[in-house]
């Protein structure tokens, strides 16, 4: 229910609004919009960490030149079920979205699809692009290597990113199962979210510059993030940079602070290993096992991951999207500057 500080916004107005200011900075209709949409479906699903608050900060980093909106992307190496695709410095979602239908061309050819990208930019929650290979009935990873905001275990300095991953598989319920998560307690979007809504931070979630727990959001952005689960999150970190970054030629470890995200993605053809209508019914004997697991004391129900994002996302398609006012007067902000009368009437 909308407040005196949160808005119901319509999906559709909002990717309009979106795809607008992007193009307004230079990007192509269909890529503005192509972003747009990754933005958009991220606040469906209630992923407001990687939604529309991270538009002005893409405008910034086109107008600064950090982001090319008209790329060169090429195929530096084209093998069967292999490639690696040259980004040119492109939007991030530009640059995953020709991966990733060139990991499911692949893998619907060949059985596997593997794709590796350099000298990209964020390209959004990885939830989106791993879920794109579900259509080709295909399991779907997707990695991408962050910048520098975690300390390695036993470290004081940043030199690790949080390094997010997504898996999707296909299920025979409404709702494919999906796990996206970063490699720290916390995506560091979720902090930006906290200071956007003036909260706190729980401690446990990051550190300030000095080493120290913090509930304060803005210190925790100059401090560093934790790895979820302490050494292992750390070491899950190092493994998905050697896949973005080492594997890929580009960035990676301490060189995380310059531009030129790495990213991976990889697409596995169901059929060849089981029949894919087989594989469903195993998956939903899986989930039904998993729902009818005993109870903790006062929990409600158990939850498959990507279940709670979905029913999610088909209440907010049609209730609207919650967003704080204060990023709906920002964006409304950039439409004057360019320009544009964006605003809809639900804004107001």
């Amino acid at each position: 229910m909308a407040t005196a500080n949160v808005r119901l916004v319509r999906p559709d107005d909002l990717h309009r609004c979106v795809t607008e200011l992007l193009q307004s900075a230079g990007l192509p209709e269909k890529d503005a919009a192509l972003v747009a949409q990754t933005l958009v479906e991220a606040d469906l699903r209630g992923v407001h960490s990687h939604g529309v608050m991270r538009v002005p900060t893409y405008l910034a980093r086109i107008q600064a030149g950090e982001v090319n909106p008209r790329p060169n992307m090429r195929l530096s190496y084209d093998d069967r079920s292999r490639a690696a695709l040259e980004a040119d410095g492109a939007m991030g979602q530009v640059a995953a979205d020709a991966a990733m239908r060139t990991a499911i061309e692949r893998a619907v050819e060949y059985g596997i699809g593997a794709v590796t990208v350099r000298n990209s930019r964020h390209c959004g929650a990885m939830a989106y692009w791993a879920m794109m290979a579900l259509d080709a009935d295909c399991i779907g990873f997707a990695t991408t290597n962050a910048g520098m905001n975690m300390a390695p275990t036993g470290g004081r300095q940043k030199i690790v990113g949080n390094n997010p991953f997504a898996v999707a598989v296909p299920t025979s319920r409404p709702w494919p199962m999906v796990l996206d998560m970063a490699t720290s307690v916390v995506a560091g979007g979720k902090l930006d979210v906290a200071a956007l809504r003036g909260q706190e931070i729980p401690l446990g979630w990051a550190l300030d510059p000095d080493g120290q727990p913090t509930k304060d959001p803005v210190v925790a952005r100059k401090g560093s993030l934790l790895p979820v689960g302490g050494p292992k999150g750390y070491g899950m970190a190092v493994m998905l940079d050697v896949l973005c970054g080492v594997l890929s030629g580009g960035r990676f470890g301490g060189n995380l602070g310059a531009p030129g995200s790495g990213h991976f993605f990889l697409a596995l053809k169901v059929e060849g290993y089981i029949p894919i209508d087989e594989f469903r019914q195993r998956m939903d004997a899986l989930i039904d096992q998993i729902h009818a697991s005993p109870l903790a004391p006062g929990s409600e129900r158990i939850y498959l991951p990507g279940e709670i994002e979905f029913n999610l996302e088909q209440e907010r398609q049609r209730s609207g999207i919650p967003l704080e006012q204060r990023l709906l007067d920002r964006l409304d902000q950039l439409g004057v500057e360019r320009g544009i009368d964006h605003r809809p009437s639900t804004w107001r």
